[in-house]
């Protein structure tokens, strides 16, 4: 039961962690993009975060998704 507990935790602290960091990184992209003259420059800045937090937000909430359905 604690480990369960603790899993639950984990991951709603990763989920919060995971959407705190990626609205962080796309602040900083779009204030680094505005020195950037190159328009394809600045879109490619955003796909591969994008990505990468969307995982990390989907494994999150999958993992409280699993400990809550099937434990």
């Amino acid at each position: 039961m604690v480990m369960i507990l603790l899993l639950i935790i984990a991951s709603i602290a990763g989920t919060l962690v995971s959407v705190f960091y990626l609205r962080k990184n796309l602040i900083r992209i779009s204030e680094k993009n505005i020195l950037e003259p190159k328009a394809y420059k600045r879109v490619l800045n955003y796909p591969l975060t994008v990505i990468w937090y969307g995982y990390l937000i989907v494994f999150f909430v999958g993992l409280s998704v699993n400990n809550l359905i099937f434990t």
